[in-house]
């Protein structure tokens, strides 16, 4: 390779996004032995795959506008544990790309993807 080239792959490199957002980035609360999201960090970056547990509890619902504002997030993995996803709960998330939805999922609340203008590609169960 070229000694430019290597350069402008080096430099490529430092501007890509290195950083999955994960369980560090996230607020949530415990009742009854179930977990609810309530909470993202708003400068979480990247991939975030919700877990299936936390704390050996099932995550089971995310909250209303839980990932309000979430502006660089671009891609979330929400697990089969989850049954529920509340109002407005990625609103905002203006680099979102795409979601996966698990098969647990059996309601979603008003305006849950409400502008979120990358949006391309939901993945949703039966």
């Amino acid at each position: 390779m070229k000694p430019l080239q290597a350069l402008l792959a080096l430099f490529a490199c430092a501007f890509l996004p290195l950083y999955a957002a994960d369980l560090s980035d996230l607020t949530y609360t415990t009742t009854g032995g179930k977990v609810t999201i309530t909470d993202c960090d708003t400068a979480a970056t990247g991939e975030l795959v919700i877990p299936d547990t936390i704390e050996g509890n099932p995550v089971t619902s995310i909250g209303g506008a839980a990932f309000l504002r979430c502006t660089s997030l671009t891609s979330i993995t929400i697990p089969d544990s989850v049954t529920s996803i509340g109002d407005f709960a990625f609103e905002n998330c203006t680099s979102l790309t795409s979601i996966t939805i698990g098969n647990g999922v059996t309601s979603i609340g008003a305006a849950a993807f409400y502008r979120c203008s990358s949006l391309t590609s939901i993945t949703i169960p039966d």
